[in-house]
C-alpha cells in the first residue's frame, strides 16, 4: 500500500474539517431554536421521552411528558394514545437514545436551576440545547476514531479523509447529524465509528485482550442494539476485522458476551415496568411484510428509494465489491461490509414502512455508512490506482458531495420531496420550478 501525502498534513485537515462541521452544526441549531423554540423533533421526542421521564420524574409514567413535549394543537401520533395493561401509555421505541442524552440533560437541568433559572421542566432551551450539543460532541468526536480505524486496517490519510468525509458530507447522514440529531440514525454511527475503532486497533495486536477492554467492547455492543435494534445486524463483522490475523480464545469473547448481554438486557427489564409483563421488541403491532417488493422499493423507489437519492451509497458498494474482488488485503472486510449492508437491506425492505415515514432518503441504512466507507477507503488505499484514477475518484467525490448538498437544501426548503410526490427528475431539479423570491421567502420561514 502507498502512503497518500504528508501524514500530518492530512490529520490536521481532518481535525480542522470537523471542528468546522461542529461549529457549523451549533450555527444551525441556534438558527433554528430562535425561530422554532424547538430542537427536538420528530421522532427525537420519543426517544427523549424516556430520558425525561425516568431522570425528571423517576417514572415512566408518560402521560405528562406527551402534555409537555407536544406543543398546544399538535397532537402525538395514535401510538401514544396506546394504554399497556398497567394503564401506562406506551412509547415503542428502544431506550438507547434516553442513555446516550442523560449526560446532556443533566448539564441542562443544572443550567435551568442554576444559570439561567429557566423552567425545569426538561422540555426549555436549556435542555434541549445541552442535549443536541452533547450529541454533536459525541457525533464528531467519533469520526476522529472512525478516520484512526481505517489508518490501523492500511488506508492512506488522504483515502481515509475523503471516504470518511463523504460518508458526512456526501450522503443522508448530514440531516441527521446537524438538524435532526436526536434522531438514532447518527448515534447509531456514532457508536458504530467507536466499535470499529476499537476493533481495527485490537486486531493488530499479539497480546491477548483484556478483560475490562472485552467488556467496554461488549457493553457498547449492548448500546448500539438499544439504539436501534437491528443495529444487532452489523455487530457480525467486528470479530472479523478482531480475528481475521488472530486467534479467539475463548477468554476474549467471554467479556465481550457478558457487557453485551448485561447492557441489552436493559430492553426486556424496561419494557417489563412498561408492559407489566415480559417482553423483547418494543413494536407491539408492527411486523416484516413488505417482501421483495419492499427490499426493492427500499433501494429503487422515488419514495425515499436509497440509490435514487443517496448515489454515494452505491458508490460505496461497487468500490467494496471490487475490493472483495481484487483486492486480497481487504478481502474479508469487504465480503463482510457487502453482507452485513445485505442484512440490513433484508430487515429495512421487509419492514412494513419499508420508507420509514418522513425522511430524507433512506434513512434506515445511515448504521452502514462507517462500515461501508471503511472497507471502501481500505481497498483504494491498496490498489494504489495511479494519478489519473484518483482524480477521478476525488472529482466524483466532488460532484457527489454538491449534490447532495443541493438535494439536503431543497428538502430543508420543501421543494425538494423524497416521498414520492415527485419524480425524481423533480426533485433533483427543484431549483429551475421555483423562483427566487418564493425561495427566499420559504428560507424566510
Amino acid at each position: 500500500m502507498r502512503e497518500s501525502g504528508n501524514g500530518r498534513v492530512w490529520d490536521v485537515a481532518y481535525a480542522l474539517s470537523l471542528a468546522f462541521l461542529f461549529l457549523a452544526s451549533i450555527g444551525v441549531t441556534v438558527v433554528v431554536i430562535q425561530r422554532h423554540k424547538l430542537l427536538i423533533r420528530s421522532d427525537g421526542k420519543y426517544y427523549y421521552i424516556w430520558a425525561r421521564s425516568i431522570l425528571l420524574d423517576g417514572d415512566i409514567d408518560f402521560r405528562d411528558d406527551y402534555s409537555i413535549v407536544y406543543e398546544s394543537g399538535e397532537l402525538p401520533r395514535s401510538e401514544s394514545a396506546v394504554r399497556a395493561p398497567r394503564g401506562y401509555v406506551v412509547d415503542k421505541y428502544p431506550i438507547g437514545m434516553a442513555i446516550l442524552e442523560a449526560p446532556g440533560f443533566l448539564i441542562g437541568d443544572f443550567v435551568a436551576r442554576h444559570v439561567v433559572h429557566s423552567p425545569t421542566d426538561g422540555w426549555s432551551p436549556p435542555y434541549q440545547v445541552a442535549v443536541v450539543w452533547s450529541l454533536f460532541a459525541l457525533y464528531f468526536a467519533s469520526f476522529v476514531l472512525l478516520y484512526r480505524a481505517m489508518l490501523y486496517l492500511g488506508a492512506g490519510r488522504m483515502w481515509a479523509f475523503c471516504f470518511s468525509l463523504m460518508s458526512l458530507l456526501g450522503t443522508n447522514l448530514i440531516h441527521y447529524v446537524a438538524y435532526e440529531p436526536t434522531m438514532a440514525h447518527a448515534a447509531g454511527v456514532a457508536v458504530f465509528n467507536i466499535l470499529l475503532f476499537l476493533a481495527a486497533r485490537w486486531a493488530g495486536r499479539d497480546r491477548p485482550i483484556r478483560v475490562g477492554d472485552g467488556m467496554l467492547l461488549g457493553i457498547l455492543i449492548g448500546l448500539f442494539f438499544l439504539i436501534r435494534n437491528t443495529n444487532v445486524l452489523l455487530v457480525p463483522v467486528l470479530a472479523v476485522i478482531i480475528w481475521t490475523r488472530r486467534r479467539a480464545p475463548f477468554g476474549e469473547v467471554v467479556p465481550m458476551v457478558v457487557g453485551a448481554a448485561a447492557t441489552a438486557v436493559l430492553q426486556p427489564v424496561s419494557l417489563w415496568f412498561l408492559w407489566g409483563r415480559l417482553r423483547f421488541s418494543t413494536y407491539y403491532n408492527e411486523y416484516f411484510t413488505s417482501g421483495i417488493a419492499g427490499i426493492l422499493h427500499a433501494l429503487v423507489s422515488v419514495r425515499n428509494g436509497l440509490l435514487v437519492y443517496s448515489p454515494w451509497y452505491a458508490v460505496l458498494l461497487l468500490i467494496v465489491a471490487y475490493g472483495a474482488l481484487r483486492v486480497p488485503q481487504a478481502r474479508r472486510i469487504c465480503v463482510a461490509a457487502i453482507a452485513s449492508f445485505l442484512l440490513m437491506l433484508l430487515a429495512n425492505g421487509t419492514w412494513y414502512c419499508w420508507w420509514f415515514g418522513s425522511s430524507f432518503g433512506g434513512r434506515a441504512f445511515i448504521e452502514t455508512l462507517p462500515l461501508l466507507s471503511l472497507a471502501a477507503a481500505v481497498s483504494v488505499s491498496w490498489l494504489r490506482i495511479g494519478r489519473r484514477a484518483s482524480v477521478a475518484l476525488l472529482a466524483a467525490m466532488l460532484a457527489v458531495g454538491v449534490v447532495n448538498l443541493y438535494l439536503w437544501m431543497g428538502y430543508l426548503l420543501q421543494v425538494c420531496a423524497c416521498d414520492g410526490s415527485q419524480t425524481a427528475v423533480q426533485a433533483y431539479l427543484w431549483l429551475l420550478s421555483h423562483s427566487p423570491a418564493s425561495l427566499i421567502q420559504r428560507l424566510a420561514h
